[in-house]
């Protein structure tokens, strides 16, 4: 029988041993997780340049719900490993509750303003004819599930807060592995299915989703893993649910302000035409999988930093945020040092033309440069969160985005055209590292070494 990660283990022990065996299983379901934004495009690539260009802007959508979704997750996750790490079990139990809640509120709210507000807002940033087509049919199934797939985050984020990470995968795995089964089925009509174009990547998404929330309503109700919750005792708490909002909110608005940056990259590249759109889907699609240890690795030091920050293990919490950073980076540099050495080979798998394969190509090859500083990034803003300081993850956000990427990109593409702004992707990565590494040592001399921020308020 598997033994349960549980708050001593968390507190003692070797820390990279820690980071690795929380990490590693948020790793494959990330591989996951990514494989089915990497596999929809693979197959809509088949429809044609546009339909490449369509998935990737609908993304800037889809980043808003992900962005949601991950940082109120995170809010959950550090409420109830910083209540687990101080001794609070009957509060982290309540907040697990509320998670459940706010998945279907939220959910439902997005839902109905992305099917109200998704037509003008792809106008507005200039998407028309069959390309806004290819957008709306793609989104309207994808809201259709919103309340469904936050549920599921929260969920992940309930067994993470407890130590276990093994438990979201495997409700990654089922999702990402039917979508897996269920793309090609509804996008072509093989067989008895229908054939659904882009919108049939949606649908097989939100099958997924569908099915993997079964199975985490059995584990939770049924086997009481990772914990017994019970709705009938439920109650609705401010505190509780500021206590994760305190994090979670925050963490959201900065990763909703991604998700509006990535909008101004296309928009920046829209005088350049479709190809360089296409491109840069391509580019941040490989990001995405280059990124993937070290989303893991920084998962890790925000559970392990919540709940030793909870017991106030104040020089174990440092080691955490080192050893962490050294863990990601070491893992990203391999990807991106391949993906640099032939980046034609890469741009090839999803362009459908030379110049899009041209453009990509190029793109790869500067942006990924900079891919392994991201690490250094992430995992700063992951000790952020798990030491409860939403606010400062938001800052750091808006540094990294507006301070340098907006600025970057413009000035990129002004002077040096498209080029100009794969330049320009690449210093915000490195340059963002640097930034925030330097912030967290400032804070955590003058903040949380002096006491000035407690593990609960």
């Amino acid at each position: 029988m598997r033994r349960q990660i549980d708050k001593k283990d968390l507190l003692s022990g070797s820390i990279i041993r820690h980071v690795l065996r929380l990490a590693i299983p948020m790793i494959i379901a990330f591989v996951f997780v990514t494989s089915y934004h990497f596999v929809d495009r693979f197959f809509v690539s088949r429809l044609g340049d546009v339909a490449t260009a369509a998935i990737g802007m609908a993304f800037t959508v889809q980043m808003v719900l992900i962005s949601v979704g991950s940082g109120v997750g995170m809010g959950i996750n550090s409420f109830i490993a910083r209540n687990l790490g101080a001794g609070k079990k009957e509060d982290a139990e309540n907040g697990a509750l509320h998670a459940f809640f706010l998945g279907a509120a939220i959910g439902l709210t997005f839902a109905i303003l992305g099917l109200i507000f998704q037509r003008p807002l792809f106008r507005l940033i200039g998407a028309e004819g069959i390309l806004l087509t290819y957008i709306l049919d793609y989104l309207t199934i994808i809201f259709l599930f919103t309340p469904i797939n936050f549920i599921g985050m929260f969920s992940n984020s309930i067994f993470q807060g407890w130590g276990d990470t093994v438990s979201p995968m495997k409700f990654m795995l089922i999702g990402n592995i039917l979508n897996l089964i269920f793309d090609p089925l509804l996008i072509f009509g093989i067989g008895p299915f229908p054939e659904l174009g882009i919108r049939g990547a949606a649908l097989a998404t939100g099958i997924g989703r569908g099915v993997s929330l079964l199975y985490v309503m059995y584990k939770v109700f049924i086997k009481y893993k990772p914990t017994r919750l019970s709705f009938s005792r439920f109650k609705i708490h401010s505190r509780i649910i500021m206590g994760i909002l305190q994090v979670g909110l925050p963490s959201s608005l900065s990763q909703i302000l991604t998700s509006i940056a990535m909008g101004f990259v296309f928009y920046i590249l829209d005088p350049f035409g479709p190809n360089a759109r296409a491109a840069y889907t391509i580019v941040f699609t490989y990001e995405m999988v280059v990124f993937l240890p070290a989303i893991g690795i920084s998962q890790a030091v925000s559970i392990l930093t919540g709940h030793n920050f909870g017991a106030r293990l104040l020089d174990r919490v440092d080691k955490v945020y080192f050893t962490g950073i050294a863990v990601a980076f070491g893992m990203m540099l391999i990807p991106a040092a391949i993906i640099f050495l032939i980046p034609t080979f890469f741009a090839g798998v999803f362009a459908r033309s030379p110049e899009v394969l041209h453009i990509a190509s190029e793109a790869l090859k500067i942006t990924s440069v900079g891919f392994a500083f991201n690490s250094i990034y992430l995992c700063s803003v992951a000790a952020f969160q798990g030491l409860g300081l939403g606010r400062q993850y938001l800052w750091a956000n808006i540094f990294r985005l507006y301070i340098l990427l907006v600025p970057a990109t413009y000035l990129g593409a002004h002077f040096l055209q498209e080029t100009g702004v794969w330049y320009a992707l690449m210093g915000v990565n490195i340059g963002s590292a640097f930034g925030v590494f330097l912030w967290h040592r400032f804070l955590n001399h003058f903040l949380i070494r002096s006491g000035k921020i407690q593990p609960i308020s």
